[in-house]
């Protein structure tokens, strides 16, 4: 069975649009759904990438797979009795691209509350707790371990020795201390 001309190209700029779509969707990077997140316009940042996608090998590939595909049932469609544009509506209807379902929207719903309840000064402050006890826990550990080794006359011969586990002990405790700062601190912020 034959398709006429017309309805190959409306099947072509099917495949052309909804390729894009597709591929928009699984080649979004972190800092484009971060922004899409933020509320900033896809459509500005598509447009801008778009022209590089729709030329690209693999959107060439999908474009071809979705015409072979719509081809068929298109065909199998009209075997069975439809008329040629029903078969084509009911096809790019089921074709369509749609990453709505009932479970994507609900874990979009769960990013966009994480996402609207993050305060950066909560992580901002974590990570000063984190440097400032492994600085301290550091300082503090150097200053024991080279002290226990016998001080200055010791050191050389196996003060260093001390000194050093002395350091690693430090910045283990003050590490410790961040991870219980930001046990305390994280189920007060709204995360």
């Amino acid at each position: 069975m034959t398709i006429n001309h017309e309805t190959q190209q409306k099947i072509k700029q099917f495949a052309k649009e909804q390729s894009t779509l597709y591929l928009d969707d699984a080649e979004m990077t972190y800092m484009e759904k971060l922004r899409r997140k933020a509320g900033k316009s896809r459509e500005k940042i598509g447009t801008k990438i778009s022209r590089f996608k729709n030329t690209s090998d693999k959107s060439r590939e999908m474009q071809d797979d979705m015409i072979l595909y719509m081809n068929d049932y298109i065909s199998d469609l009209i075997a069975n009795g439809m008329s040629e544009e029903e078969a084509f509506e009911k096809a790019s209807g089921a074709l369509r691209f749609s990453s709505q379902t009932d479970q994507s929207d609900e874990l979009q719903e769960r990013f966009a509350q994480y996402y609207a309840a993050i305060d950066p000064a909560d992580h901002e402050i974590i990570g000063l707790f984190y440097g400032g006890f492994a600085v301290l826990g550091l300082t503090i550990g150097s200053l024991v371990g080279f002290l226990a080794s016998g001080g200055v006359p010791e050191f050389m011969h196996t003060g260093w020795i001390y000194t050093l586990i002395g350091i690693l002990a430090g910045v283990l405790i003050g590490t410790g201390f961040g991870l219980i700062a930001n046990a305390i601190l994280t189920p007060k912020s709204k995360i």
